[in-house]
């Protein structure tokens, strides 16, 4: 997939902010190889996405990433200016949480929908149901793919996991893996961070059940009601 199309995945991209930018206007019909978030790990022919953080923007790297051979930089449009950026391809995004959930779907091919996808979220209780479906399903003799806390895995794959929902690229990537090999049903915890973070936007879920809600994750959200809010944005996906 082009850089153009990936960034027509994005619904609020402003096409005139690189109207007049010749060097990003001459890459956007280049093919782009991988989705990287980490300008140390970036390899040529990459897209780098440049994610803001609690501490520091990981935008503001994007000036390694381009050394490495990234084809062109997603940054917010702090970072796209903390550095000159003259004649480098570097892509201003308003709002780079919602655009790498969506930019990661397009570029593999939107996953979700070929998988029954199940979203499981709730204080308590999210591990052993997603493990219950996944269970039910595997004796109904449908070829399930199950995301949690312990592990990715489905019939041939099993990894284990580094966080309950992984970040939109890395989840993307998953689900493709799981499609591609023959997975028909997914089943994923949902963490409150994760809807926070919008790292499952791109993801088109069939079924959304919650478990409960209790005193948690305060150290994260400013009051129980974010976090309830949080929870509740699994209700509202498309």
């Amino acid at each position: 997939m082009n850089l153009r199309d990936l960034l027509k995945a994005i619904p609020a991209f402003d096409w005139a902010t690189i109207a007049d930018h010749p060097e990003i206007q001459a890459a956007l019909d280049t093919e782009v190889k991988g989705l990287s978030p980490n300008s140390q790990t970036c390899q040529a022919g990459d897209l780098f996405l440049g994610m803001p953080g609690t501490r520091v923007d990981g935008g503001e790297f994007w000036p390694s990433a381009i050394e490495a051979g990234a084809i062109a930089a997603l940054v917010s449009p702090e970072a796209a200016t903390k550095v000159s950026a003259t004649g480098q391809c570097v892509i201003p995004i308003a709002d780079m949480t919602s655009a790498c959930g969506l930019v990661a779907s397009a570029f593999y091919g939107q996953p979700s929908e070929a998988l029954a996808l199940i979203g499981v979220t709730g204080t308590n209780g999210k591990t052993t149901t997603t493990h219950l479906i996944e269970y039910l399903l595997q004796v109904s003799d449908r070829a399930a793919a199950l995301f949690g806390t312990l592990y990715a895995r489905w019939p041939g794959y099993e990894q284990v996991a580094t966080h309950t929902t992984p970040f939109a690229i890395d989840l993307q990537s998953q689900l493709a893996a799981a499609r591609d090999d023959g997975a028909t049903v997914g089943v994923m915890e949902v963490s409150s961070h994760a809807l926070d973070q919008k790292r499952v936007l791109g993801c088109e879920f069939n079924v959304a059940v919650f478990t409960n809600l209790t005193q948690d994750h305060l150290d994260y959200h400013a009051s129980f009601e974010d976090y309830f809010e949080a929870k509740a944005k699994l209700f509202a996906s498309p």
